[in-house]
């Protein structure tokens, strides 16, 4: 099994990506936006080095940044093209990248960096069970509930 190793940095403007070959070097690297059409983009050129290498298997990984990497999870586990293969996607602990980036001292802060070691981290594996998220379809009634919520708190303590 020689998998396609993919580290997304999620932040709120864009995603920034980073393929990885298996044995550690660098396939690409892109920038997309973070919305349906980004998510779409980025979905095509993973599946085009999957063909171009000729891997069976892609491992995704990305940091859990509250809501905006939710719908990028959604978009790659229900886009038909990357259906085809054998995927994990996997939303990993800041804190864990956190430390797995502490064993590279002389790398810098930016988007590029973090999303190699993203998926640097993912090749290293020792991750656990691979993301488990709800029906996306509630998705959004969750996070408007969970808003309301918020308000009703937020004027429940003013008054």
């Amino acid at each position: 099994m020689n998998p396609l190793f993919v580290g997304i940095d999620v932040s709120s403007k864009n995603n920034v990506t980073y393929l990885m070959k298996p044995d550690g070097s660098k396939h690409s690297s892109f920038s997309v936006q973070n919305n349906l059409g980004g998510a779409k983009l980025m979905s095509e050129k993973i599946v085009s080095a999957l063909e171009a290498m000729r891997f069976n298997d892609v491992v995704i990984g990305l940091e859990a940044t509250s809501i905006y990497g939710d719908g990028l999870v959604c978009a790659l586990r229900e886009d038909g093209r990357l259906g085809r293969y054998q995927r994990k996607i996997h939303v990993l602990n800041p804190k864990q990248v956190r430390k797995f980036k502490d064993s590279y001292p002389d790398l810098p802060k930016n988007d590029w960096v973090d999303a190699f070691v993203i998926a640097d981290h993912l090749r290293f594996g020792r991750i656990g069970k691979e993301v488990y998220m709800d029906d996306y379809r509630y998705k959004s009634l969750q996070t408007l509930t969970r808003a309301r919520f918020d308000v009703v708190q937020n004027l429940t303590r003013e008054k």
